[in-house]
């Protein structure tokens, strides 16, 4: 692998590495942080990244975004590049993470449809006063998520921020010693309103919390919008589908969001 740069100063050392045509992203550890093949930017590279978009499965598109972690800005690169109609909103807590997505990743320019903010994600969240179609936590902190978005409280405050159909999609590890607990008040705060979804890399697995009263899941129809998703956006939503069903225990009788 090698290496492009090396930032430090001002917090953990960031690197950017290169192989086999894909561009790396690093942040106070070895881990993969946010991946971009070079001659395909617009692309998600990493699985985690396309398993984001799961929920158009069963809520309607979105129209306000706001994102917690940036990363190399894989995701917002890709709803600004293919979603013209979503407005997003991106809060980093680290400048230097700003400055290589812009300069390494092409993140594109803050336009009408794309702001960023650098800062505390959870405190801009409760100055935020629209509410938001789809809430995306990925912030973390080297190799662990940060504390401040993993509580209980924090957790209901995103769900008073989002839209009657709107959706919380938290990031975490299944491998962190926390996950079973951050399961746990994910369930709290949307009972009988949480979906899991393995999502392939370092073992992620997103959280989906939806803030609709739950109603019956129709397969069928699923894997019909899948393969209509598939086609329009180029990401396996049949394979969305396949992995829910495995990570999730449905009674056919239960309603589920």
């Amino acid at each position: 692998m090698a290496l492009r740069g090396r930032l430090r100063g001002g917090g953990q050392g960031i690197e950017v590495s290169e192989r086999d045509g894909v561009r790396y992203l690093h942040i106070g550890s070895t881990d993969i942080q946010s991946a971009m093949r070079v001659d395909r930017p617009y692309d998600l590279e990493l699985t985690y990244s396309r398993c984001v978009f799961a929920p158009l499965l069963f809520a309607p598109v979105p129209r306000r975004v706001f994102t917690i972690g940036l990363g190399g800005g894989s995701i917002p690169k890709f709803i600004h590049h293919h979603m013209a109609d979503v407005v997003q909103t991106v809060v980093e807590i680290d400048p230097r993470v700003v400055a290589v997505a812009r300069t390494q990743f092409m993140l594109p320019p803050e336009d009408e449809r794309l702001t960023l903010w650098i800062g505390d994600g959870a405190e801009a969240l409760r100055r935020e006063t629209v509410l938001q179609d789809w809430i995306l936590l990925d912030g973390f902190d080297g190799s662990q998520q940060s504390d401040g978005l993993t509580t209980e409280d924090f957790y209901a405050e995103c769900a008073s921020r989002l839209t009657p159909d709107g959706v919380l999609i938290a990031n975490i590890w299944s491998t962190a010693s926390s996950y079973d607990a951050q399961i746990d008040r994910l369930r709290r705060i949307f009972p009988e309103r949480l979906l899991l979804l393995p999502a392939g890399f370092k073992s992620n697995v997103l959280c989906l919390g939806f803030a609709a009263p739950p109603r019956p899941l129709d397969w069928a129809a699923l894997r019909i919008a899948a393969r209509q998703w598939q086609a329009r956006l180029g990401l396996p939503f049949d394979q969305f589908l396949d992995d829910l069903k495995r990570l999730n225990s449905y009674d056919p009788r239960r309603l589920m969001p």
